[in-house]
């Protein structure tokens, strides 16, 4: 018995009907993110930081919170190079310099890694902890300039870090 060749009409039927299905999974996942980062300090930040990764077509909330975790260690890492680079041209805030090298190296070493680990676990409330530890580390950091009567030339850097982890941490919560 011969099979019976599908008509033009039947695939292109098939054919629509599949990118239908795709488009409309598509404008869900992102209906799904937009409404996790309007609850979040910073909708465009969120939106950015999480649309960048191919993951979040396929995350749920714990997968949107790693995106922008990871984002916190990216910016962190580059904080810390940036730190470098700054003690090679402002040798006199070198001690405000040391410290935030620390801060940073913390940040990136102990809390982001414990936010990772916590959230992969389902354990939110530590992940929580480590994230809010990141904002409060960025914070010292800029203080720090002025204790000792320095104008910071990271407070942009500072700042960004800050709110890219209150984003991260606003979705954290919501898993709590």
């Amino acid at each position: 018995m011969a099979m019976k060749m599908s008509s033009p009409l039947t695939i292109v039927f098939l054919v629509f009907i599949l990118q239908q299905i795709l488009f409309f999974s598509a404008m869900a996942d992102e209906k799904f993110i937009k409404s996790i980062c309007k609850s979040t300090p910073s909708y465009d930040l969120c939106l950015k930081t999480v649309l960048a990764d191919p993951k979040s077509k396929d995350a749920d909330l714990t997968g949107l919170a790693l995106i922008v975790v990871d984002a916190v260690k990216v910016k962190g890492i580059n904080t810390i190079n940036y730190i470098k680079g700054l003690e090679n041209s402002r040798p006199d805030l070198k001690t405000v310099l040391d410290y935030c090298t620390d801060v940073y190296n913390t940040s990136m070493t102990v809390d982001v890694p414990l936010a990772v680990t916590a959230l992969s676990q389902g354990n939110p409330k530590f992940g929580e902890d480590g994230i809010a530890d990141v904002t409060v580390e960025s914070q010292a950091c800029e203080s720090t300039f002025g204790q000792y009567g320095q104008a910071s030339p990271m407070t942009n850097v500072n700042q960004d870090m800050e709110d890219l982890a209150n984003v991260a941490r606003a979705m954290i919560r919501m898993l709590l």
